[in-house]
C-alpha cells in the first residue's frame, strides 16, 4: 500500500472488454444442444493386467469419467488386460468383469463402484465445482450418503490445471473442503488463516488484506502482493503499487463454496505474477443439470465488548433441462462492532457489511463440449478501519480496552465485480479451454491524517484543524486464456497455454482539512492544500508448458517453463500546498522467465514422494519520483526459488491421512519503499531465504469421529541488508511471520434416533511471536503469540441443523497488525485485533 499524503492506498480504472464475454455468450447460445452423458463415446485404450485400483485410475483419465471407490473395495484385484478401442461403458464392463463389484452412475455422469451388499440411497448430487469431467467426481463426492463420509475421503483438487487426487500433486498443498467451512463457521479471511498454519493475514482495515505464505513478506506498506488469488478459472490480483495489489486479496464469502484450495511454494509456471510465495483459489460449486436444489442458513451472534450481527445466505440450483442448469447464491452479513470511540461518544465503530451476489449458468452443449458463465458480485462497508491505539512500548490500551480516539468517521467501502465465460472442448486429441474474464475492484477510503498533519494546519491557518484523505482507486481488468491439454496418458502428459492481462487503475486522492471544533470536512477550503490523480496501466502477455513423463511405473518426472513480457505506464498529476504541481508520465518494459521441475516416486497408489524446484515473481514497473531526480525511473522484478521435498499418503481404508514437506524459499531482489536523501521510492534492495517444516495428520478411528492436526515451522530472515532508511539488517526475522503455528480439529457425531443425530467439536489454533516491520528509527514490536479456541455443537434432523457456536473461547486479545502512530505526543501503536469472544446460533436446511 503506498502513502502519500498522511495516508493514502492505490487503486484502477478502464474499460473492460466486455465484448469479448458478449461475443463469446453469443457464440455458445449459436451452438446445438446435445445430452451431457459420454458414456457412449469410443476411446482407445492400453492397459495392461495390473492392480485394479491403478487400471481405474488410468480408465478415468482416458476416458473423461469420474470414478470414485475406496481402496479396500479393490484391493487383492488384478484387472484384465484391456487393448484396444470401446465404449466407456463396455471397457468398464471389462475391467470388472469376473468380479462381483457393481456400478452406480449419477445423471451427472459420475461412476461409483461399490460392493455387492446394497448400500444406502445416493441423494441426488447438488454441489459441482467445475466444469468438464471433474463436475461429476465433485458432484458425487459431495452427494455421498452420509453413512459412506468416512470412507469417501479421497480428495480431488485443480491445482496443477488439471484434475488430480491430492496424493498425486507433487507440491505442498492445503485443501479446505466445505464441510470444514461450514464446521468451523468461517466466514472470513481470517477463519480460513486460522485453519492453514503457514498462511498469514495482514490486515489493516476490513478492505486491506494481505496474504502471506512461508514467511515471504515485508509487512505493512508491500508493494506487490506475494500470493496470488484465483476465483475458480479468474485470477484476481492486481499488479504494482498504484493497482493495490498488495492488498486486494477479496474476503469472499464461503457459502456454497466447494473448497479453498492453498498452493505453498512459488506457482510462477501455471499461474504468472504474483504468485511469489504461492497461491490462494477459491473453487465454487457449479450448476447441475441433474436435480433441483436449494438451501438457506440464518443466524445470529453477539461479540463481547460489542454488538449483534446476523447472517442470511440461501442458494438455488435449477436444471433448465438434462443439459443446462442455474445456479444462484446470495448473503447478506453483519459482523457486530468491539471497537468504541469515546472522544466522539461512539461505540462499536467497527461493524462491518458484507453482501453478495454469486450466479453461475452451465451448458453441456454437445457431448464434448461444455459452456460455464459465471458472475460474482460482493459489496462491503464498514464506518471504521477497526484499528484501536495501544502503547507503542508496553502494547497494552492507549485509552481503554478496544478504544481508539479519531476526529472522524473513517468511513470504507470495497465492491468486487467478478465475470468469466469458461468453453471446455474435449476432442479426442486434447482438451481445449478458453478462459475470458473481467473483474473489477473499487476501493473507497476515508482516512484520518489529523494526527500526521492537523498541527501543520493549525499552525499556518490559525484555527483548531485535523485532516482527511479521501481516496477512491477503483482497478479494472481483463484477462484471457487459451490452454490446450493431452488426454491424460498413462505415460505422457503435456499442457500449452497463453495468456494475456490488461489492467488499468485509477486513483483519486484529495487533501481536505477538517473543522475539529465540528468534525466537518471543508471541502470547499482555499487554497487548495493537495490532491493526486494517478493512473497507471499493465499490459502482459505470457506463454506456458508443463509436462510428465513416466520414467518407470512408480516415477514421473515433470517440468515446466513460462515467458512474461509486459508493458507499464505510470501518469501522476498532482496540484496544492502540500503536494505541489506535477505531471509526468513513466513507462517502462520487462520480461520475466519461470520455471518448475519435480520428480514423484509413488511406490503403491497410497504414498508419494516428491521433490520439487520452482520460481516466482512479482512484476518491476514505473516508479512514482519525478523524472530527472535520483531515485530511479523503474524498479526491478522480485523473484523466489523454491526448493522442496514432501511425503503424501494415506491408509487403504482412508481412514488416516498425511503429509509432510520441508523447504527453502530464496527471495532475491525485494521490492520496498526507501529514502535517499529527501525523496522517498520503489526501490530493490536485501535479499531473504524462509525454510521450514510443513505437515498435516488426519485421523479417524472410527465412524463419525474425525481428528486433524496441522502445523508449520518458519524461518524466514534476511540474508543481506536493505537500503539505510528501511533499517533491516542481514539475519533479522521478516515482519509478521511466526517460527510455529499449528491448528487442531475435533468433530464428533453420534444417532439421537433414527432421523436425528448430534454433534459437536472444536478447533484449536496457536502461533508463537512475530515482528513488526523494520524500522531505521525504533526498536520493532515484538506481537506476542496466541492460542484461540472455537467451539460448536448442534443437532441434524433430517434435512435440518442448529448449530450453537462459540469463537475466542478464552476472549483472547490478539493482535493481528499494528502500525506505528503518534498520539497526543506518545509514541503509539494503531493495532487491529482479531475479535473478542463470539457466540452465535444457525439454522440451515437443505431442500
Amino acid at each position: 500500500m503506498r502513502r502519500r499524503i498522511g495516508a493514502s492506498y492505490p487503486s484502477s480504472g478502464a474499460r473492460a472488454r466486455v465484448c469479448s464475454l458478449a461475443f463469446i455468450f453469443t457464440l455458445t447460445l449459436s451452438l446445438p444442444v446435445a445430452g451431457a452423458d459420454s458414456s457412449h463415446r469410443s476411446y482407445r485404450f492400453d492397459i495392461a493386467a495390473e492392480p485394479l485400483a491403478q487400471a481405474l485410475r488410468t480408465y478415468g483419465q482416458v476416458s473423461g469419467q469420474a470414478i470414485i471407490f475406496t481402496e479396500n473395495l479393490v484391493e487383492g484385484i488384478t484387472s484384465p488386460p484391456l487393448k484396444g478401442t470401446y465404449t466407456a461403458e463396455a471397457a468398464l464392463a471389462r475391467l470388472l468383469n469376473g468380479t462381483d463389484l457393481t456400478i452406480e452412475r449419477s445423471p451427472s455422469g459420475a461412476v461409483m463402484i461399490r460392493g455387492p451388499a446394497p448400500s444406502s440411497p445416493v441423494r441426488p448430487p447438488l454441489p459441482i465445482p467445475t466444469v468438464g469431467a471433474d463436475v461429476a467426481a465433485e458432484a458425487h463426492r459431495s452427494s455421498t450418503s452420509e453413512a459412506e463420509s468416512s470412507e469417501m475421503q479421497e480428495i480431488i483438487v485443480t491445482a496443477q490445471k488439471r484434475t488430480e487426487r491430492f496424493i498425486d500433486v507433487p507440491l505442498s498443498l492445503s485443501v479446505v473442503p466445505q464441510s470444514r467451512l461450514a464446521k468451523s463457521q468461517a466466514n472470513s479471511l481470517q477463519d480460513l488463516v486460522n485453519l492453514v498454519p503457514g498462511l498469514q493475514l495482514i490486515a489493516t482495515s476490513p478492505i486491506s488484506n494481505e496474504l502471506v505464505i512461508r514467511g515471504i513478506s515485508i509487512g505493512v506498506g508491500a508493494i506487490n502482493s506475494s500470493v496470488a488469488t484465483y476465483i475458480d478459472e479468474t485470477p484476481y490480483t492486481s499488479q504494482g503499487p498504484f493497482a493495490y495489489s498488495a492488498n486486494i486479496s477479496p474476503n469472499l464469502d464461503f457459502y456454497d463454496m466447494a473448497r479453498v484450495e492453498v498452493l505453498k511454494g512459488p506457482q510462477g509456471t501455471l499461474y504468472g505474477a504474483n504468485a511469489l510465495a504461492g497461491l490462494l483459489k477459491y473453487v465454487s460449486n457449479a450448476p447441475d443439470p441433474s436435480a433441483y436444489g436449494a438451501s438457506v442458513l440464518v443466524g445470529g451472534s453477539t461479540v463481547a465488548h460489542g454488538d449483534q450481527g446476523y447472517e442470511l445466505h440461501g442458494m438455488l440450483n435449477l436444471p433448465l433441462s438434462d443439459a443446462a442448469a442455474f445456479r444462484l447464491v446470495v448473503g447478506d452479513t453483519h459482523f457486530p462492532g468491539y471497537i468504541d470511540d469515546p472522544g466522539r461518544g461512539k461505540t462499536d465503530i467497527n461493524g462491518i457489511d458484507r453482501s453478495m451476489v454469486r450466479g453461475s449458468f452451465l451448458w453441456q452443449v454437445a457431448e464434448d463440449i461444455s459452456v460455464r458463465l459465471s458472475a460474482v458480485y460482493q459489496r462491503l462497508q464498514a464506518d471504521d478501519d477497526g484499528g484501536t491505539d495501544l502503547n507503542a512500548t508496553t502494547l497494552q490500551p492507549l485509552f481503554g480496552d478496544l478504544e481508539e480516539e479519531r476526529a472522524i468517521d473513517q468511513v470504507l467501502r470495497m465492491s468486487n465485480q467478478i465475470y468469466n465465460a469458461t468453453i471446455r472442448w474435449d476432442a479426442d486429441f486434447a482438451t481445449l479451454i478458453s478462459s475470458s474474464s473481467f473483474s473489477e475492484a473499487s476501493p473507497y477510503e476515508l482516512v484520518d491524517a489529523s494526527l500526521a498533519l492537523g498541527p501543520s494546519l493549525s499552525t499556518m491557518f490559525g484555527g483548531n484543524y485535523g485532516a482527511a484523505v479521501l481516496a477512491r482507486e477503483p482497478v479494472q481488468s481483463f484477462t484471457q486464456e487459451f490452454r490446450v491439454a493431452s488426454r491424460s496418458q498413462q505415460y505422457f502428459n503435456w499442457l500449452l497455454g497463453a495468456y494475456f492481462n490488461d489492467e488499468s487503475a485509477d486513483e483519486h486522492e484529495p487533501l481536505y482539512p477538517v473543522d475539529l471544533n465540528t468534525g466537518a470536512i471543508l471541502t470547499d477550503f482555499q487554497p487548495e492544500l493537495g490532491a493526486y490523480h494517478i493512473t497507471s496501466n499493465y499490459r502482459e502477455y505470457a506463454g506456458f508448458t508443463s509436462v510428465t513423463y513416466q520414467i518407470a511405473p512408480t516415477l514421473e518426472i515433470g517440468l515446466g517453463g513460462r515467458y512474461s513480457q509486459n508493458t507499464q505506464e505510470y501518469h501522476q498529476e498532482s496540484e496544492g500546498l502540500f503536494t505541489g504541481s506535477t505531471d509526468f508520465v513513466t513507462p517502462s518494459s520487462q520480461h520475466v522467465f519461470t520455471y518448475s521441475s519435480d520428480l514423484k516416486y509413488q511406490p503403491g497408489a497410497n504414498t508419494t514422494f516428491y521433490a520439487r524446484v520452482a520460481t516466482g515473481f512479482v512484476p518491476g514497473g514505473p516508479n512514482d519520483v519525478v523524472p530527472g531526480s535520483a531515485l530511479p525511473s523503474t524498479f526491478r522484478s522480485s523473484s523466489t526459488t523454491n526448493f522442496e521435498f514432501g511425503l503424501k499418503g494415506s491408509r487403504a481404508d482412508g481412514h488416516l491421512t498425511w503429509d509432510l514437506d520441508a523447504f527453502q524459499v530464496n527471495w532475491h531482489d525485494i521490492q520496498l519503499e526507501a529514502v535517499f536523501g529527501n525523496l522517498a521510492g520503489i526501490t530493490n534492495g536485501g535479499e531473504a531465504r524462509s525454510r521450514g517444516l510443513e505437515g498435516s495428520l488426519n485421523y479417524s478411528p472410527w465412524r463419525k469421529l474425525e481428528l486433524g492436526l496441522s502445523g508449520a515451522y518458519t524461518d524466514a530472515r534476511l540474508t543481506s541488508d536493505t537500503p539505510a532508511s528501511v533499517g533491516g539488517k542481514a539475519g533479522d526475522r521478516l515482519p509478521q511471520s511466526p517460527r510455529f503455528s499449528a491448528t487442531f480439529t475435533a468433530d464428533y457425531e453420534w444417532p439421537v434416533s433414527q432421523s436425528t443425530a448430534g454433534f459437536g467439536g472444536f478447533d484449536w489454533h496457536y502461533q508463537t511471536n512475530r515482528l513488526s516491520e523494520f524500522s531505521a528509527t525504533q526498536e520493532r514490536v515484538v506481537l506476542p503469540g496466541y492460542s484461540i479456541v472455537d467451539l460448536h455443537t448442534g443437532m441434524k434432523l433430517d434435512r435440518y441443523v442448529v448449530t450453537v457456536y462459540v469463537k475466542n473461547l478464552a476472549n483472547t486479545r490478539a493482535i493481528s497488525t499494528v502500525f506505528p502512530e503518534t498520539i497526543r505526543g506518545v509514541s503509539a501503536e494503531s493495532a487491529y485485533i482479531l475479535p473478542p469472544r463470539t457466540g452465535g446460533v444457525t439454522l440451515s436446511a437443505r431442500f
